[in-house]
C-alpha cells in the first residue's frame, strides 16, 4: 500500500483544508488532550491566587499564572515544553504569553487569543513561526510499514477564557502567514473537542487536583497569627 503523504493544504480548496486538519488532529489527538486537561485545570487555579490576595482579578497577570501551571502540568511528558519569549515581559505581551511545545516533528505555540483571536507577533522568532508551514506530512513508508515518519509542522494551540473568567475553548489553528495588519492567516482553524486519547503511561491530572499553593493551610496559618 502506498503512503499517504499529505502537502500543505490548498486554501482554495475545502477539501484539501478538511483532510489536512483532519490528519493533524488524528496524528496529535494525544498531545492536544494532554494541553486541553492542563489549561482546563490552570485557569481555576489561577483564580484562587487572586482569593488568598483579596485583590480583584488582573487578567494580565493571571494570563502569566496559568501559562506557569500549564508548564508545570506539562513538564516531564514526552515532549519539552519551553517559554516562548523567556527574556524581556513587556506589559502589552502579558495577556498573550504563550508557551512551546515541541513533540517529534510538531513544534506547538500555546497562546492565550486576544479578543478571541490569534495574537500578532510580538517578536521576529514568532513573525517567523506563523509563515513556517511550507513542508509536508508524511506518514507510512513506500513498503508499507508501520514506521512513521514525520516532516516538520507548525501549529497554534489556542485558549480562551469567558466573560466569568471561565475556561471557553482550545482551538487548534495551522497558520499560513501575516497578512499586511500583521494578523494571522490561517490554512484552518477549528475548536478542539476532548479526545481523551491519553497515553495510558500519561494519566490526566484529575480536575480536583491540589493547587501547588497551600491556601488553607496560609489562611489557619494567618488566623493564628492574628489571634
Amino acid at each position: 500500500m502506498r503512503p499517504t503523504q499529505l502537502v500543505v493544504p490548498d486554501p482554495n480548496d475545502p477539501d484539501s483544508l478538511e483532510a489536512h486538519q483532519r490528519q493533524v488532529f488524528d496524528t496529535y489527538a494525544s498531545l492536544f488532550d494532554l494541553v486541553d486537561l492542563a489549561v482546563r485545570s490552570a485557569i481555576p487555579r489561577a483564580a484562587d491566587i487572586f482569593g488568598l490576595l483579596d485583590g480583584p482579578v488582573d487578567l494580565a497577570v493571571r494570563a502569566a499564572l496559568t501559562r506557569y501551571l500549564v508548564r508545570q502540568s506539562l513538564a516531564g511528558r514526552e515532549f519539552s515544553v519551553e517559554e516562548e519569549e523567556p527574556a524581556g515581559y513587556e506589559l502589552d505581551r502579558v495577556a498573550n504569553c504563550g508557551l512551546c511545545i515541541r513533540s517529534g516533528a510538531c513544534e506547538v505555540r500555546v497562546l492565550k487569543a486576544a479578543a478571541g483571536r490569534i495574537p500578532k507577533a510580538s517578536s521576529e522568532a514568532r513573525s517567523r513561526f506563523y509563515s513556517s508551514n511550507q513542508s509536508v506530512l508524511h506518514f507510512g513508508d513506500p513498503e508499507g510499514e508501520t514506521r512513521t515518519q514525520e516532516i516538520p509542522i507548525s501549529l497554534v494551540l489556542l485558549w480562551d477564557i469567558d466573560e466569568l473568567f471561565g475556561y471557553r475553548t482550545l482551538e487548534v489553528a495551522c497558520p499560513r502567514g501575516e497578512r499586511r495588519d500583521k494578523s494571522v492567516d490561517c490554512y484552518w482553524i477549528a475548536p478542539w473537542t476532548k479526545n481523551q486519547n491519553i497515553p495510558s503511561h500519561l494519566p490526566p491530572e484529575p480536575e480536583t487536583a491540589e493547587p501547588d499553593l497551600d491556601i488553607k493551610a496560609l489562611e489557619d496559618q494567618q488566623k493564628a497569627e492574628g489571634s
